[in-house]
């Protein structure tokens, strides 16, 4: 059997999917129980929804690995499509608040670094699948797919937590 550019990333995709799918359930449960709180603050609704479409595509891109013997460039094209309505929810999101935070130059100078250090390894890693077919742009995905699950348990902290302070 020839390799493909996935060879190898089974293991970390199935680990991958496994803790986005539980942390996107933890998000949900936070965003039920306090429903009333989120739908009460300006932007919340929308930095909700962009922690989950960010659970989604940790998820979906996970899926993705595990397609065996596909090529590079398609799983490019693929990763590529899966990032974008997560880039569109995070961009509401910053316009939410932007418009809505009493703070507003400062909540964006923290957001924005944050999202794109999210989101921007796997728009980076998905070009160079396309342009390479290597397995080089994989390691960028899977950076993505790390701060993105990091990021997601912020964002799961602020719609349990810190929203009842």
């Amino acid at each position: 059997m020839d390799e493909t550019v996935t060879t190898g990333w089974g293991d970390f995709a199935v680990a991958m999917v496994g803790a986005a799918a539980a942390l996107a359930g933890l998000v949900m449960v936070a965003i039920s129980v306090n429903i009333r709180e989120i739908l009460a603050l300006p932007g919340l609704t929308a930095r909700a929804a962009a922690a989950v479409g960010s659970l989604v595509l940790v998820v979906v891109t996970g899926g993705l690995l595990l397609v065996p013997g596909q090529p590079g460039a398609v799983l490019g094209v693929e990763v590529l499509v899966a990032v974008a309505p997560a880039v569109v929810l995070h961009t509401i999101s910053l316009r939410h608040r932007a418009r809505n935070s009493a703070s507003g130059r400062f909540s964006l100078a923290l957001y924005l670094p944050l999202a794109a250090l999210q989101l921007l390894p796997f728009a980076l890693g998905a070009v160079l699948l396309i342009v390479t077919s290597t397995s080089t742009g994989i390691y960028l995905v899977a950076a993505g797919v790390i701060l993105t699950v990091i990021g997601s348990m912020l964002d799961a902290w602020v719609l349990m937590v810190e929203i009842l302070r």
